[in-house]
């Protein structure tokens, strides 16, 4: 079985450096904070928590499969293929780093769905006019996991655009900025990461 890469994290950011992650990634901009946000795959909640302590927002909702805080009404419990919110809820929808990276390695059957569920919930909870933003999301052919989490994205996203009209813009970060992986023999660097834009009508 292929060994599946792993992405080298080797230094932890503070709350201030994954907001401003954030910010840059998935292009915030100061009027995105007066909506109603949703951010898939969370992590520890940093982005929430630091624009809640700073007054930027109160308004973001953290969703992770482990929940971050009993105590912080807003950080939820739950995976992406099935979001425990309600229809149109928010206007934007962001996941940085996380979909549909985090399926990584997902056998080809399993990893298609998965896709498709979790881009499916995306739309279904966001409101008519708003967007969905994916940030990193990461593209590469190297290894027969990447090469088949890539070719899948792209089939979902063009399945999107088909049956429900959406506009789907895709955005290279800077070319220097690749991704490099622990324990790769070859020298090159092997993915390339797009923030995925999707305005729903």
């Amino acid at each position: 079985m292929e060994k599946i890469p792993e992405v080298n994290m080797e230094n932890e950011e503070t709350d201030e450096e994954v907001f401003r992650a954030y910010m840059d990634d998935v292009q915030l901009s100061p009027e995105d904070f007066d909506k109603k946000i949703l951010d898939v795959g969370s992590g520890m909640g940093q982005f929430a928590k630091w624009a809640k302590e700073h007054n930027i927002s109160s308004e973001i909702y953290s969703l992770e499969p482990k929940q971050i805080s009993e105590e912080n009404e807003k950080s939820v419990r739950g995976f992406a293929e099935a979001i425990p919110f309600h229809n149109g809820e928010f206007d934007l929808v962001i996941s940085n780093a996380s979909i549909p990276n985090v399926f990584l390695g997902e056998k080809k059957e399993v990893l298609k769905w998965k896709i498709q569920a979790s881009l499916s919930e995306l739309m279904r909870v966001t409101k008519p006019g708003g967007e969905i933003r994916l940030g990193r999301v990461l593209k590469g052919t190297e290894y027969d996991s990447q090469r088949e989490l890539t070719l899948a994205t792209e089939d979902e996203l063009k399945e999107l655009e088909k049956t429900q009209g959406v506009n789907v813009e895709e955005i290279p970060y800077p070319s220097a900025d690749l991704y490099e992986y622990e324990d790769h023999e070859k020298t090159k660097l092997i993915a390339r990461a797009y923030l995925i834009k999707i305005h729903k009508l």
